[in-house]
């Protein structure tokens, strides 16, 4: 049965009407610094405190066994990893045990080594980092496995609210590869940025 065109009309208008989208949660952290990190302590690389990747771009993604959704992202951030290293990229994946606990440097090795993921591991054993980044004054935050993508200058261009991301041809999951082109295509602009001054001296 086809909409009369009266009512046909009154829809659109409200649709246009509609308020916009509701933004993603964190989108107002957009352009903001991004907040120091006090990790615990760091597996196959030296520390790396934030202020010393100045000049670089960061991309972090928390992440802990037994998630399927890390399972499924942390192969797509290793590929970018191998794939811009050598264009001032630093993947680092920051693992948070799921509940916060001493977790020995031998099985956080076993599990991304399971998972595909061979950067820099950061341990935020108990969440200070991720609370200070994302869930410290939002209890509607329950995602835990969120990514931040960091600029050359330190501040914060890209972010991933939790859940899954990659490249995937299944209709199911559209939505997973789209964030995944989004991260590229912003990734690709900031790394065409120039390094600021202050990072070279």
């Amino acid at each position: 049965m086809q909409m009369p065109l009266l009512a046909l009309g009154a829809a659109l208008s409200l649709l246009a009407a509609a308020p916009a989208s509701v933004p993603e949660p964190g989108a107002e952290l957009i352009g903001c610094p991004a907040p120091a990190w006090s990790f615990e302590r760091w597996i196959r690389t030296a520390p790396l405190p934030l202020e010393t990747l100045r000049g670089r771009v960061v991309l972090v993604r928390w992440w802990t066994d037994g998630c399927h959704y890390c399972a499924t992202t942390l192969p797509g951030l290793e590929a970018l990893r191998l794939r811009y290293a050598d264009q001032g990229l630093v993947v680092i994946g920051a693992y948070h045990p799921k509940p916060p606990r001493e977790v020995s440097d031998r099985k956080i090795l076993a599990f991304a080594d399971k998972l595909g993921f061979e950067g820099p591991i950061a341990v935020d054993r108990e969440w200070s980092t991720l609370e200070r980044y994302w869930l410290a004054g939002h209890p509607e935050r329950t995602w835990t496995s969120v990514s931040f993508l960091i600029d050359r200058a330190g501040n914060i261009r890209w972010l991933h609210g939790g859940g899954e991301y990659h490249p995937s041809s299944d209709p199911r999951h559209a939505s997973c590869d789209l964030e995944y082109h989004k991260l590229e295509k912003t990734l690709a602009a900031v790394l065409a940025e120039p390094v600021p001054a202050r990072a070279t001296q």
